[in-house]
């Protein structure tokens, strides 16, 4: 009897885990983003991917899994002042002038009196004669109220003090994006308007951490957010050069010119000068004046580069405005009353409620001053940032504007480089593209595109040939569907749909920035060093390469292996043989406990590695260590001799 009960006892539990088998085989089929693995541990534990596709898998990060919440503290916002403002303004659209306000309530609150005399008077910043730079400072003009701004003036320094001159009450400036009228031509075709807001040094995790309002924001209908968008390069020129150019550097200087030589840059096809020309009003604006894209080690431009061009006016809020920088950085948050990024939103704002009812504008307005150096003062910034937005909206100006906002990469540096998601964190910036009601009703196809394309790997270039598309929307009969971008044969306008299966050499993605493949930690050995001492090694020849002498930056030596990476997958079906393994290597010098990261090609029985060198990234912060040195790259290699610590 009791083995007539076993028997189906025993077909009753290979039912059911045949079952089972059944349910986990139709779940991982079926769902495209979730793959279930099985951990040593009884229960399944679900990974996330923005892309999971047959040759790219992007893995999900938790924003706020336990390791970084033992480092990540939210900062508090830091106001420049807490006096209200004397001088306002505002615009009189009918006479299409700006106008200054004196608010007589807080000059009397500030003189304790309704008596006392006061003056206001202004200079005007004078520019012209260099691009990057201004003049000079007009001279003081006294104004009275409600003062309608001269045409002239794009730009001024504001003082008010007590009628004998004894006391200032306030100093303030103000940049203005002065009315021009429209010309005569006449488009058939609507032209939708451009606008970049970007944000240095954000990652799509690091957004979804510090700023999450900005997030919940950017998630509403008509945004769309890139969660294949993978950097090309390791820092913020190279990135943003491959956007607006669809070039890198290094091929620019053989096909163009060398960047780094002065006038270079007037002669780069930027993308503003084909938008200027298919009749757009451009814009360019960066709230830092050494940390900026186009001067930091390099010459910048001869020649203004839009029409609406932010430097001259930064540098002289620069030199004639009282400072404040952000605590434990050299970045400076204040420019006189006013945050540095606020200069740049007010003047992009100013350029939309100016113009883009009106006729087709481009403006890229970035700023780094808050988010450089610290990988989590964003956080002190989100209502600021989320303000900025809904005031965007409340223009109206998201009816007329493809609005970009983007980041160049994620934190290089810094606490979240210690992290286990380190890799992802440094090379997946946020990336949000919107599009207007009336561009998605008229040109569907291209929405649908970009909604399919949010889960595809994409890069600068594909960005760089969105614009080029734009360009030519409703200019040809048929339409092209091919790459503009010299570096990217292969890359595309996002508004066609990204082919599924698509490779990180397909969308020029070396293998030093991609985040498509798997790699799996290996035991530290003899191997692990032996390979990195070759890097080292490398490093170190790539110095004298470049002429770089001993008597200027230190011969490296390897002093720890901090982890050694191998690649376990082969989407890409390399071609370098049985021998040939991808590696990373993480790792630190003796000088100056300098660390880096690589990625390396390497034969572990012949010792042959392939490598880039100026795909190696400095994983710490270096300050003054390369002082020495001016150009960006070598900058990350050198260690000066006479910054040595012992």
């Amino acid at each position: 009897m009791a083995r007539l009960i076993s028997i189906p006892l025993k077909i009753y539990i290979w039912c059911f885990l045949v079952l089972c088998l059944i349910v986990i085989w139709n779940v991982y089929r079926f769902n495209s983003s979730i793959k279930l693995i099985l951990p040593l541990e009884e229960h399944y534990v679900e990974e996330s991917f923005y892309v999971n596709s047959a040759r790219c898998q992007i893995p999900f990060v938790e924003p706020f899994n336990d390791e970084v919440m033992e480092v990540y503290k939210p900062m508090q916002f830091i106001p420049c002042t807490n006096q209200s403002d004397l001088i306002t303004v505002h615009y009189d659209k009918f006479l299409n002038r700006y106008v200054l306000h004196v608010n007589e309530e807080v000059i009397h609150e500030m003189l304790q009196s309704t008596e006392q005399p006061f003056a206001c008077y202004y200079q005007k910043i004078i520019y012209g004669r260099k691009a990057d730079l201004y003049d000079r400072l007009g001279n003081k003009t006294r104004f009275m109220q409600d003062f309608l701004v001269p045409l002239d003036v794009e730009g001024m320094l504001v003082e008010c003090h007590t009628g004998d001159t004894k006391k200032i009450l306030q100093e303030d400036a103000f940049v203005f994006v002065q009315h021009k009228k429209k010309p005569r031509r006449s488009d058939v075709i609507r032209k939708p308007s451009i606008i970049m807001y970007g944000i240095d040094t954000v990652s799509r995790t690091n957004l979804r951490r510090t700023m999450p309002m900005v997030f919940e924001f950017l998630n509403s209908p008509g945004w769309y957010e890139m969660m294949g968008y993978n950097k090309v390069a390791d820092n913020s020129f190279p990135n943003i050069f491959a956007m607006l150019t669809g070039f890198l550097p290094e091929t620019a200087k053989i096909r163009i010119c060398d960047t780094d030589d002065l006038g270079c840059l007037d002669e780069i096809p930027f993308i503003w000068r084909d938008l200027k020309e298919a009749g757009y009003l451009t814009a360019y604006a960066e709230d830092e004046g050494v940390a900026n894209t186009f001067t930091y080690a390099k010459y910048g431009f001869s020649e203004k580069p839009t029409d609406y061009y932010f430097r001259p006016f930064l540098i002289a809020l620069e030199e004639n405005t009282r400072i404040q920088v952000i605590p434990g950085s050299r970045m400076k948050h204040c420019l006189g009353r006013r945050l540095a990024n606020s200069y740049i939103y007010d003047y992009c704002r100013q350029f939309m409620q100016r113009f883009v009812a009106d006729r087709p504008i481009w403006g890229m307005f970035w700023s780094n001053h808050f988010s450089h150096a610290d990988t989590f003062m964003p956080s002190a910034m989100e209502h600021k940032v989320l303000k900025d937005l809904l005031n965007f909206e409340e223009d109206g100006a998201f009816e007329h504007t493809i609005m970009i906002f983007f980041s160049d990469h994620g934190a290089r540096f810094g606490p979240l480089m210690r992290m286990k998601e380190a890799f992802l964190e440094e090379r997946l910036p946020m990336m949000f593209i919107y599009l207007p009601p009336w561009f998605r009703r008229k040109y569907p196809q291209y929405a649908m595109a970009l909604a399919q394309n949010q889960n595809r790997l994409s890069s600068n270039f594909d960005l760089y040939n969105t614009f080029r598309h734009i360009l030519q929307i409703g200019q040809m009969e048929q339409e092209f569907e091919g790459s503009w971008s010299n570096d990217c044969p292969q890359c595309q306008s996002l508004f066609y749909p990204l082919p599924e299966n698509r490779s990180c050499s397909q969308a020029a993605i070396a293998e030093a920035y991609c985040t498509c493949h798997r790699y799996e930690k290996v035991m530290e050995s003899p191997l692990t060093w032996r390979m990195a001492d070759l890097v080292v090694d490398r490093i170190n020849q790539y110095l004298l390469q470049n002429n770089v002498h001993r008597n200027l930056c230190s011969n490296l030596t390897l002093r720890y292996v901090n982890f050694t990476e191998q690649r376990v997958d082969n989407f890409d079906k390399d071609n370098w043989g049985k021998a040939f393994r991808h590696y990373h290597s993480k790792f630190q010098v003796h000088q100056n406990y300098a660390e880096f990261f690589a990625t390396i090609l390497y034969n572990r029985d012949t010792e042959d590695l392939k490598l880039n060198v100026e795909h190696i990234s400095r994983i710490n912060v270096y300050g003054d260590d390369s002082f020495c040195m001016k150009n960006k790259i070598l900058k990350l290699y050198c260690i000066c001799l006479t910054k040595l610590k012992t």
